[in-house]
């Protein structure tokens, strides 16, 4: 065979070869109930307490909370990206210039029960006179970022549920004893009074 054709097998058989590698190394594409899957879970507690909850884990974990509306259940909040290698929290490290940008979605489901769905990406913000914009977002679908993320939440929430538990009640307001007995010696001197007023004598003229 001549040294052409060899040398052509073999830069094709390698084309091939890289080919399939790289076609393995891509992660399979979740469908849509996969992806709800892994980003919801239901937990056991009112609504508010899990928004609160949701709200405190984002901030320790160094989110800025951009909204969030408890009528509407939303909540959003984007992560540092100084640096040539960013830290995002939850997600780990990123890619240059990448931002990490987490939504959540906070709603009743049946009694006693609240549903979480939490979304986080990374992607690239551009400043305008509108704020910063989002763009060339990457989703992160790993089933351990969201793990992570619904483990602290839980642990929130647990917290905030012991502490309501032991909160003391409120006491019943009660009026100042001396108050009390000043309305009481009134009422019994216009009683005493009335009672005079009313038993005179009537007096006839001469």
């Amino acid at each position: 065979m001549p040294l052409r054709s060899i040398a052509l097998a073999i830069a094709l058989a390698s084309m091939f070869g890289m080919t399939a590698s790289a076609e393995a190394k891509k992660k399979p594409e979740l469908s849509s109930l996969e992806l709800q899957q892994m980003q919801s879970r239901e937990i056991e507690a009112a609504t508010d307490t899990v928004f609160g909850a949701v709200m405190t884990v984002l901030q320790d974990a160094g989110y800025r909370i951009q909204t969030a509306d408890k009528d509407t259940g939303l909540i959003s909040g984007i992560g540092s990206s100084k640096g040539k290698l960013t830290w995002a929290p939850f997600v780990g490290f990123g890619k240059k210039k990448k931002t990490p940008i987490v939504s959540a979605f906070v709603e009743p489901y049946g009694p006693n029960y609240t549903r979480l769905r939490l979304s986080f990406v990374l992607a690239k913000l551009k400043s305008n006179i509108y704020g910063s914009q989002p763009q060339d977002e990457e989703p992160i679908l790993d089933p351990a970022v969201y793990q992570d993320a619904f483990e602290k939440v839980n642990r929130a929430v647990f917290i905030r549920q012991s502490m309501a538990a032991t909160a003391p009640e409120p006491k019943a307001h009660t009026a100042p004893a001396a108050t009390t007995q000043a309305v009481d010696l009134e009422t019994q001197s216009s009683v005493t009074e009335s009672n005079s007023q009313t038993s005179a004598p009537a007096v006839s003229s001469p």
